[in-house]
C-alpha cells in the first residue's frame, strides 16, 4: 500500500518542509503498521539484545564520516522487520548519480553530501544503525525521527502539492522539490527507492548543522553564531537536538514541537512497542 500524505503550500526556507495533520497521518500509519502492508507478516518480536550501539559524535569530529565499509562490518545483524513492504528498498542500491540540488554556497555541506552512497542493504533497523556509524548521529534519534517521519514506511510521500517530485520522500522525508518545482534537496527518485540512501543522507545533514556547515555569519541558520558560540551558552545537546528540529522547519528554533516530539517518541521506544 502505498500511504501519501497531502498538505497546504506554504513558502519554504532552504531545509524547511511542509508538514502533514500528524493525527490523521498517524492513524493511518498504525493501521499500515499494524497491518503490515504486505504480502508476508510484519515480524512483532522485539529487537534482540544490543550487541552495539552507536551514538552521537562530538561536532568537528574529523574522523566522520566512517567508511561504508567499516559500518556495514560494524552493524548488529537484526533480522527484525517490522516494515516488510520496506524489502525491496531496503535490498536496492542505486547509481552515484543522485540529483541533488546544487547547494554549492555551502561547500562543507556539499563536501559531505559527495559522500552519501547508500551502499548498504538489510533491515530497515540495521539500515538506520549504518548510517548512524557511518556519521555519528545517535541511531536510537534516527530511529525515533523516523517514526514521526514515515512510521518505518518507506513508501511514505509528504508534502505533496502538484506534480510528482513535488514532496517529501521515504523513511526520513526527503524534500526534493517545493510547490513552485524548485528544487530543495533533490534525490528524487532515488530516495524513494533505497532505504539505505534516504537514510545517509539525514546522517549527513543532521551532521553538518551539528559540525556547523551552514554558517556564513548571517540569520540563516544559527542566527549569526558559531555552533560553539552556541554550545558555550547552551550546551551541545542544544546544538544537537536544535538540528533534529532543523530537518523539519529549516529554522533554528530550539525546543521547537516537533524536536520534543522526537524526544518523547525516543523516550517510549515506540518502535520497540507492541503492534508496531
Amino acid at each position: 500500500m502505498l500511504l501519501i500524505q497531502f498538505a497546504i503550500w506554504k513558502p519554504l526556507r532552504p531545509i524547511s518542509r511542509l508538514r502533514r495533520g500528524l493525527a490523521i497521518w498517524c492513524a493511518l500509519a498504525l493501521l499500515a503498521g499494524l497491518l503490515g502492508c504486505g504480502g508476508q507478516p510484519a515480524t512483532q518480536s522485539p529487537p534482540p539484545a544490543k550487541k552495539g550501539y552507536f551514538g552521537t559524535e562530538p561536532s568537528h569530529a574529523t574522523y566522520l564520516p566512517r567508511s561504508d565499509s567499516y559500518c556495514a562490518s560494524a552493524v548488529t545483524s537484526n533480522p527484525w522487520e517490522p516494515r516488510p513492504d520496506n524489502d525491496q528498498a531496503n535490498h536496492t542500491v542505486v547509481s552515484a548519480q543522485h540529483g541533488w540540488s546544487i547547494e554549492n554556497y555551502w561547500t562543507r555541506w556539499r563536501d559531505k553530501r559527495a559522500k552519501v552512497t547508500g551502499n548498504f542493504t538489510g533491515t530497515t533497523t540495521e539500515i538506520i544503525q549504518w548510517a548512524a556509524c557511518k556519521w555519528g548521529i545517535d541511531e536510537d534519534t534516527i530511529r525515533a525521527a523516523a517514526v514521526l517521519e514515515s512510521y518505518w514506511q518507506m513508501s511514505t510521500i509528504g508534502d505533496v502539492c502538484g506534480p510528482e517530485g513535488e514532496g517529501s520522500y521515504g523513511l526520513l522525508q526527503i524534500k526534493n522539490e517545493d510547490c513552485s518545482g524548485s528544487v530543495i534537496h533533490g534525490g528524487y527518485p532515488h530516495t524513494t527507492q533505497s532505504t539505505a540512501l534516504n537514510v545517509d543522507w539525514y546522517g549527513a545533514h543532521i551532521r553538518s548543522c551539528y559540525d556547523g556547515d551552514f554558517y556564513d555569519g548571517g540569520d540563516w541558520l544559527y542566527h549569526r553564531q558559531t555552533v560553539d558560540q552556541i554550545a558555550s551558552q547552551s550546551g551541545w545537546d542544544t546544538v544537537f537536538w536544535t538540528c533534529i528540529g532543523a530537518h523539519f522547519s529549516g529554522d533554528w528554533s530550539p525546543g521547537q514541537p516537533y524536536e520534543l516530539r522526537v524526544r518523547q517518541i525516543l523516550a517510549n521506544r515506540t518502535w520497540e512497542s507492541s503492534g508496531f
